[in-house]
């Protein structure tokens, strides 16, 4: 092509046609920049489709992660209900004063272990950790997501204090081995049989004005009030999830 063009210059020179060839020239001039507009154009308009799709991957991204955040939500509240359901039965029986403090001891695990929610972020922390933000064309759905993230780390931190506090309730009790720590199922074992023949074995739980009485009470009563906590916590974080979800369904309609 660019040999038959300077073919057609040189014929206009030999023949002296000087007045075509400036207009041809002009005219294969303008020919070329006509092209590299419509290259740029093309190039532009494939960077801005690249840029669309990747704005709609990131969105559906970020619903994927919702989605899991509500499943483990559902599971932590679950286990909450759980461990609040122990830790009732378990003052039950304690001011029923029994007799067979194993049966205290069986239940102290459920009563104060629950499962932990954590929130599945991977997507939100590649946006922002590779410079990407700007990728979020929806300026009103962009503050909605970032709103919501900001939430969400203010309230994990919430229950991440929540959850170191009541933690060291654990460690609190004057007399931990005549708690019975080495008397729980899941230690036992661990012990043997010889020593456990020959390790503390009081029955606090027959006098309510002993120390340790009144600290596995404190304690268990503290794994209601703040398991309660959490729950309302993660139904708020739960709310904001699905609303944002709703949001980014719209964009990613073809999402599971």
């Amino acid at each position: 092509m660019i040999k038959f063009f300077r073919k057609i210059r040189q014929n206009l020179l030999s023949e002296g046609k000087t007045g075509k060839y400036l207009k041809y020239a002009i005219g294969e001039i303008v020919l070329v920049v006509i092209g590299i507009l419509i290259a740029l154009q093309i190039n532009t308009w494939n960077e801005n489709t690249q840029k669309k799709e990747q704005e709609i991957a990131y969105y559906c991204k970020i619903k994927e992660d919702l989605q899991n955040d509500q499943k483990n939500i559902q599971r932590s509240i679950e286990s909450l209900d759980d461990r609040i359901f122990s830790a009732k039965n378990l003052l039950a029986n304690l001011y029923k004063q029994i007799d067979d403090k194993s049966i205290l001891i069986n239940d102290y695990i459920p009563a104060i272990r629950s499962y932990h929610f954590i929130p599945s972020k991977a997507a939100i922390e590649d946006i922002t950790s590779s410079g990407k933000l700007e990728i979020l064309n929806k300026p009103q759905l962009k503050t909605t997501i970032l709103q919501h993230y900001s939430d969400l780390e203010y309230a994990m931190n919430v229950l991440k204090q929540n959850q170191q506090d009541f933690s060291k309730l654990s460690y609190k009790y004057d007399d931990k081995i005549g708690l019975g720590y080495h008397q729980i199922p899941l230690y036992k074992d661990y012990f043997g049989e010889e020593l456990l023949k020959v390790m503390p074995n009081t029955n606090w739980q027959k006098d309510k004005e002993n120390i340790i009485f009144k600290q596995f009470q404190d304690h268990i009563s503290m794994s209601i009030i703040i398991g309660a906590r959490e729950k309302e916590l993660l139904k708020q974080i739960n709310s904001s999830t699905e609303k944002l979800k709703l949001e980014l369904e719209q964009y990613c309609f073809n999402s599971n």
